[in-house]
């Protein structure tokens, strides 16, 4: 019993001890409030540094849950000596607070200024869930569970996004749209046939239907690049193969997808296969090579690799592969052996480095 009331004295302390600095002012926790605590406000305000929830509190010196100019110059006139004036009586300092630590809370800044950006929409496609942020550049999401694709989208940026893998908040940086971004695609899709193991990668994920196993996008070249452009895809998940298993992205057993010679999504160019992505993840970049670029339109595609689980892979360029283009394929194989690996990806876009060669699009 002894030892019970003694935690619950301890729990008063420290709780009391939380609410004294939420209370006065310091920041940074060190027992003083000084220059370093409103050093901290201006790099929040700059977009730069994210706050755990008692310093939010602490640096809310008026009351009103955010943490604006405001505070800053309260706290900067108690730090000089000056009268600041207390918070408003009866309001809470938690009201319409967001913890940019949770998993769901972040912010969201411009790439080149690290200035906070007002209004960008953010999402978890996948559930349909949409908001936007504050004139602060921040968000707050319902519980986003691991593995899922957070996106950010703003008119005259190029779009971002991120796996989530439990990390505690988000800073997602936006770049301005320029002469060296095309973007192919801003929105969500879902490859494959639907049907795939409860422990392959993204599982449980996935809720958006499949949109097929292929998909294209055309982009406009107004003269050849002197180098090679680059496409880099957003955000990436599903992929079951042997280096996806072995990086603990999917559960499936290493010796089944070996013995399937399961392969990854393909990526084409005019026709021409031009990589192979063997593993998920965020802003994965893939040359494109000039030699296949030509002036006018040139086709992206990715293909969601197709496996025969009586142990063959059928690449697209295979006997079998070129008859299930005709439609004739599945004729020499049970339909029960065969499998599309579900994956979805966001965000295409085209980097042209010397920005030059890419056609403009009309806003």
């Amino acid at each position: 019993m002894r030892r019970i009331v003694f935690l619950f004295v301890c729990l008063g302390v420290w709780t009391a001890g939380a609410a004294a600095r939420a209370a006065s002012g310091d920041v940074n926790g060190d027992g003083r409030v000084d220059a370093g605590d409103i050093r901290l406000i201006d790099e929040y305000l700059g977009g730069t540094r994210l706050l755990q929830d008692e310093q939010i509190k602490a640096a809310d010196a008026d009351g009103d849950g955010q943490i604006t100019a405001t505070d800053r110059e309260m706290l900067d006139r108690r730090v000089s000596g000056l009268a600041a004036g207390s918070a408003a009586p009866g309001r809470s300092a938690s009201r319409g607070q967001v913890d940019l630590t949770s998993a769901d809370g972040g912010v969201v800044v411009d790439k080149a200024t690290g200035r906070p950006l007002a209004g960008v929409e953010v999402s978890l496609p996948d559930e349909k869930i949409t908001v936007r942020t504050d004139a602060q550049g921040r968000f707050r999401l319902p519980g986003t569970a691991s593995g899922k694709i957070l996106s950010a989208r703003a008119e005259n940026y190029v779009p971002s996004s991120v796996t989530t893998r439990g990390q505690r908040g988000f800073q997602l940086q936006l770049e301005r749209l320029n002469p060296r971004v095309q973007v192919l695609d801003d929105e969500l899709v879902h490859l494959g046939d639907n049907n795939y193991d409860r422990r392959s990668a993204g599982a449980r994920q996935f809720q958006a239907p499949a949109a097929g196993t292929r998909y294209t996008r055309t982009f406009a070249l107004g003269r050849l690049p002197g180098q090679d452009l680059q496409l880099r895809i957003g955000s990436l998940i599903g992929i079951d193969t042997e280096e996806s298993i072995a990086a603990g992205q999917s559960n499936l057993p290493a010796a089944g997808r070996r013995e399937q010679r399961a392969g990854g999504v393909k990526v084409r160019l005019n026709g021409r296969i031009i990589g192979e992505l063997l593993l998920g993840g965020d802003d994965i970049a893939i040359a494109l090579p000039r030699q296949l670029l030509r002036p006018g339109a040139n086709e992206i595609a990715l293909e969601a690799a197709l496996i025969n689980r009586s142990g063959v892979v059928i690449e697209p360029d295979s006997f079998l592969g070129k008859m299930r283009g005709l439609g004739l394929g599945d004729m020499a194989l049970s339909p029960d052996s065969l499998d599309y690996d579900d994956i979805e990806f966001t965000h295409l876009v085209i980097v042209d480095p010397s920005g030059k060669a890419l056609e403009r699009r009309e806003p």
